[in-house]
């Protein structure tokens, strides 16, 4: 009797175990908001990140978000996730956005990043986004619905209001460019105060300084699947696949996107000209002393660039387009493509 009592006792509490052991794996997925700088100045563009912690099988998602309509304008909402993105639906500074794989695919699993959702700075004053509820979809189309009570407050500045400077940049050639662009948020330094002009610069970087500066439009909702797309850092997928969707980048011939491969400077220009809609120039010569040393698929776009004065050579005006960049060069690049942009703007 005592033996039967003792086998039910533990029968029940393997019941209890295995039962609350489903209910805390249940509750180990949270979603979150993240941005990078909560301080921002009208007129300039921020990006508000939702990231997923211990996440299992997220095939699919539906996020809804508020913010103040009185200080931000709804841009745009983009996947980091593979796969076909609805658009999204915006009503009264309330947001839905949903995206979904396709096909067998299985979910994705740990932390991840979901989405961005890209917003313009109105007016001077407190700009906050919520993040209020996440709904999970797994690959066996199974839903689950979290709410979260993260959010972000930014302190909008009037414009001009914040001059970004860095402690490396002194009589740099590139000095006032960098803290130019520095201060329109499209680029950053790093945590110790500098720049690192001469440092290079890898594809993901340049395709997410070059995204926050133009914000491309979409061609395409679905994502372009990149066959080293678990080798792109986390913090750079939304970028990437943005720029991929718009017709930027569009990888190698195997498919892969190189995200830490050191970008060179004919790939630059490339990139550049596709976001700013440069076109392309089939006439006349390109006008550096090592023309014949640049590629067929970058020529066109290097002199169209050249020819509206986005880019210059180097010592003894050599291009060197297999040559790596230096961060000081991209950020020239980019800021003298903004300002193209915007005096077409304004004729």
């Amino acid at each position: 009797m005592l033996k039967k009592k003792w086998l039910l006792f533990m029968l029940c509490l393997l019941v209890y175990i295995s039962f609350n052991s489903i209910a805390m794996s249940a509750e180990t997925s949270s979603y979150s908001l993240s941005s990078t700088s909560n301080q921002v100045q009208v007129g300039q563009q921020v990006r508000a990140v939702v990231k997923g912690s211990n996440v299992r099988d997220l095939y699919g998602y539906e996020i809804r978000l508020s913010y103040d309509a009185k200080h931000l304008r709804f841009i745009k909402a983009t996947s980091s996730m593979n796969g076909f993105s609805i658009p999204a639906i915006v009503k009264d500074g309330q947001i839905i956005f949903a995206h979904t794989k396709v096909g067998k695919l299985p979910g994705d699993s740990g932390d991840v990043e979901l989405a961005s959702f890209t917003f313009e700075n109105l007016s001077k004053g407190q700009g906050e986004i919520k993040l209020s509820l996440v709904k999970e979809v797994s690959s066996e189309i199974q839903a689950v619905t979290l709410t979260s009570d993260s959010k972000l407050v930014m302190d909008i500045l009037p414009s001009q209001g914040i001059v970004v400077t860095f402690k490396d940049m002194a009589k740099h050639w590139a000095e006032h460019a960098i803290e130019r662009a520095a201060t329109l948020g499209i680029v950053n330094g790093y945590d110790d105060g500098t720049f690192q002009p001469d440092g290079r610069v890898t594809r993901a970087e340049f395709t997410a300084i070059l995204v926050r500066a133009f914000t491309p439009t979409s061609k395409d909702p679905q994502v372009i699947e990149f066959s080293d797309s678990v080798d792109i850092p986390e913090w750079a997928k939304s970028y990437v696949f943005e720029a991929a969707a718009a017709g930027i980048v569009t990888g190698y011939e195997d498919h892969s996107f190189g995200a830490n491969r050191l970008i060179s400077r004919a790939e630059m220009a490339v990139m550049v000209a596709r976001a700013i809609s440069l076109g392309t120039d089939t006439e006349g010569a390109v006008s550096f002393a090592d023309e014949d040393q640049i590629p067929s698929w970058a020529a066109q776009e290097i002199k169209a660039s050249r020819k509206a004065g986005l880019i210059s050579g180097r010592d003894n005006n050599y291009f060197v387009p297999g040559e790596n960049a230096t961060r000081a060069e991209a950020a020239v690049l980019i800021l003298a493509a903004y300002d193209y942009v915007q005096s077409a703007t304004e004729r």
